[in-house]
Protein backbone atom coordinates (compact mmCIF):
# COMPACT_ATOMS: atom_id res chain seq x y z
CA UNK A 1 0.00 0.00 0.00
CA UNK A 2 3.18 2.65 0.82
CA UNK A 3 4.56 1.73 -1.95
CA UNK A 4 1.79 2.26 -4.16
CA UNK A 5 1.14 5.22 -2.58
CA UNK A 6 4.88 6.70 -3.17
CA UNK A 7 4.20 5.40 -7.47
CA UNK A 8 1.27 7.41 -7.59
CA UNK A 9 2.41 10.37 -5.57
CA UNK A 10 5.70 10.68 -5.91
CA UNK A 11 6.10 14.02 -7.22
CA UNK A 12 3.95 15.64 -4.87
CA UNK A 13 6.17 13.76 -2.00
CA UNK A 14 8.84 14.89 -3.17
CA UNK A 15 8.06 18.69 -4.13
CA UNK A 16 5.86 18.93 -0.69
CA UNK A 17 8.62 17.43 1.68
CA UNK A 18 12.04 19.11 0.15
CA UNK A 19 10.24 22.59 0.38
CA UNK A 20 8.97 22.05 3.48
CA UNK A 21 12.35 21.33 4.99
CA UNK A 22 14.36 23.48 3.03
CA UNK A 23 12.35 26.43 3.29
CA UNK A 24 11.41 25.71 7.00
CA UNK A 25 15.40 24.89 7.71
CA UNK A 26 16.59 28.39 6.16
CA UNK A 27 14.04 29.92 8.16
CA UNK A 28 15.54 28.02 11.21
CA UNK A 29 19.14 28.79 10.15
CA UNK A 30 19.52 32.24 8.90
CA UNK A 31 16.68 32.77 13.01
CA UNK A 32 19.80 30.55 14.44
CA UNK A 33 22.60 32.97 12.22
CA UNK A 34 20.68 36.08 13.64
CA UNK A 35 21.13 34.83 17.21
CA UNK A 36 16.88 35.00 17.60
CA UNK A 37 15.65 33.08 20.66
CA UNK A 38 14.08 29.68 20.45
CA UNK A 39 10.64 31.30 21.20
CA UNK A 40 11.18 33.42 17.31
CA UNK A 41 12.68 30.82 15.81
CA UNK A 42 9.54 27.95 16.99
CA UNK A 43 6.88 31.12 15.98
CA UNK A 44 8.88 31.67 12.76
CA UNK A 45 9.27 27.71 11.65
CA UNK A 46 5.56 26.39 12.49
CA UNK A 47 4.00 30.18 10.45
CA UNK A 48 6.12 28.91 7.80
CA UNK A 49 5.23 25.49 7.95
CA UNK A 50 1.65 26.05 8.26
CA UNK A 51 1.22 29.10 5.92
CA UNK A 52 3.55 27.83 3.09
CA UNK A 53 2.58 24.31 3.17
CA UNK A 54 -1.05 25.62 2.51
CA UNK A 55 -0.03 27.89 -0.42
CA UNK A 56 2.10 24.96 -1.77
CA UNK A 57 -0.97 23.06 -1.42
CA UNK A 58 -2.87 25.56 -2.80
CA UNK A 59 -0.96 26.15 -5.69
CA UNK A 60 -0.20 22.35 -6.70
CA UNK A 61 -4.11 22.21 -6.45
CA UNK A 62 -4.62 24.75 -9.43
CA UNK A 63 -1.31 23.58 -11.48
CA UNK A 64 -3.68 20.25 -11.29
CA UNK A 65 -6.88 21.47 -11.96
CA UNK A 66 -5.52 23.12 -15.07
CA UNK A 67 -3.49 20.36 -15.93
CA UNK A 68 -6.71 18.02 -15.87
CA UNK A 69 -9.18 21.15 -17.24
CA UNK A 70 -6.99 20.39 -20.78
CA UNK A 71 -8.33 17.39 -21.01
CA UNK A 72 -12.06 18.27 -20.04
CA UNK A 73 -12.86 15.83 -17.28
CA UNK A 74 -13.73 18.45 -14.66
CA UNK A 75 -15.46 15.66 -12.00
CA UNK A 76 -12.30 13.80 -11.92
CA UNK A 77 -10.21 16.50 -12.29
CA UNK A 78 -10.93 18.09 -8.66
CA UNK A 79 -10.70 14.56 -7.12
CA UNK A 80 -7.43 14.32 -8.56
CA UNK A 81 -6.32 17.98 -8.30
CA UNK A 82 -7.53 17.53 -4.55
CA UNK A 83 -5.84 14.41 -3.62
CA UNK A 84 -2.04 16.22 -5.24
CA UNK A 85 -2.67 18.97 -3.15
CA UNK A 86 -3.63 17.46 0.08
CA UNK A 87 -0.34 14.78 -0.53
CA UNK A 88 1.79 17.97 -1.64
CA UNK A 89 0.44 19.68 1.90
CA UNK A 90 0.96 16.54 3.93
CA UNK A 91 4.43 16.18 2.67
CA UNK A 92 5.50 19.42 3.42
CA UNK A 93 3.90 19.87 6.61
CA UNK A 94 4.99 16.44 8.18
CA UNK A 95 8.59 16.84 6.92
CA UNK A 96 8.66 20.36 7.27
CA UNK A 97 7.90 20.77 11.09
CA UNK A 98 10.83 18.41 11.99
CA UNK A 99 13.86 21.14 12.13
CA UNK A 100 11.28 23.34 14.15
CA UNK A 101 10.35 20.74 16.83
CA UNK A 102 13.52 21.26 18.85
CA UNK A 103 12.93 24.91 19.61
CA UNK A 104 9.54 23.82 21.15
CA UNK A 105 11.45 21.79 23.16
CA UNK A 106 13.62 24.49 24.09
CA UNK A 107 10.63 26.64 25.22
CA UNK A 108 8.90 24.05 27.33
CA UNK A 109 12.24 23.27 29.19
CA UNK A 110 13.55 26.64 29.19
CA UNK A 111 17.03 25.87 28.64
CA UNK A 112 19.16 27.10 25.34
CA UNK A 113 22.44 25.19 25.32
CA UNK A 114 22.54 24.49 21.31
CA UNK A 115 21.11 20.84 21.87
CA UNK A 116 18.41 22.05 19.77
CA UNK A 117 20.01 24.01 17.18
CA UNK A 118 22.16 19.87 17.15
CA UNK A 119 18.65 18.03 17.19
CA UNK A 120 17.45 20.30 14.29
CA UNK A 121 19.70 20.42 11.80
CA UNK A 122 20.01 16.35 12.62
CA UNK A 123 16.37 16.09 11.45
CA UNK A 124 16.66 18.49 8.88
CA UNK A 125 19.49 16.05 7.58
CA UNK A 126 17.54 13.06 8.08
CA UNK A 127 14.89 14.46 6.31
CA UNK A 128 17.23 15.21 3.29
CA UNK A 129 18.23 11.45 3.65
CA UNK A 130 14.44 10.10 3.87
CA UNK A 131 13.18 12.42 1.26
CA UNK A 132 16.34 11.13 -1.30
CA UNK A 133 15.82 7.60 -0.53
CA UNK A 134 11.95 7.40 -1.21
CA UNK A 135 12.50 8.79 -4.44
CA UNK A 136 15.49 6.22 -5.19
CA UNK A 137 13.52 3.66 -4.49
CA UNK A 138 10.15 4.14 -6.31
CA UNK A 139 12.39 5.50 -9.37
CA UNK A 140 14.64 2.26 -8.88
CA UNK A 141 17.40 4.58 -9.41
CA UNK A 142 20.85 5.02 -7.11
CA UNK A 143 20.11 5.89 -4.18
CA UNK A 144 23.66 7.74 -3.55
CA UNK A 145 23.06 9.80 -6.00
CA UNK A 146 19.38 10.78 -5.43
CA UNK A 147 20.35 11.02 -1.56
CA UNK A 148 23.32 12.88 -2.19
CA UNK A 149 21.78 15.40 -4.37
CA UNK A 150 18.83 15.49 -1.69
CA UNK A 151 21.53 16.28 0.88
CA UNK A 152 23.41 19.08 -1.06
CA UNK A 153 20.53 21.35 -2.19
CA UNK A 154 18.60 21.39 1.40
CA UNK A 155 22.33 21.81 2.69
CA UNK A 156 23.19 24.60 0.41
CA UNK A 157 19.67 26.73 0.84
CA UNK A 158 21.08 26.41 4.97
CA UNK A 159 24.17 27.96 4.58
CA UNK A 160 22.71 30.49 2.38
CA UNK A 161 20.03 31.56 5.20
CA UNK A 162 22.07 30.97 7.78
CA UNK A 163 24.81 33.52 6.49
CA UNK A 164 22.12 36.08 5.18
CA UNK A 165 21.12 35.65 9.46
CA UNK A 166 24.22 36.20 10.33
CA UNK A 167 25.38 38.95 8.07
CA UNK A 168 22.05 41.00 9.06
CA UNK A 169 21.62 40.31 12.59
CA UNK A 170 22.66 43.91 13.31
CA UNK A 171 20.43 45.78 11.08
CA UNK A 172 17.92 47.47 12.63
CA UNK A 173 19.38 47.28 16.49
Amino acid sequence: MIHRFFNTYLPEFVYGSIDGVVTTFAIVTASIGANLSPVYIFILGFANVLADGFSMGSSNYLSALSEMDLRRNEEQSKKIAMKKALVTFASFVTLGSLPVFPFLISIFSKSFHGKDVVLSIALAFLSFVFIGYIGARVTKTSHTKSILRTVLIGGTASIISFLVGYFLQGIGS
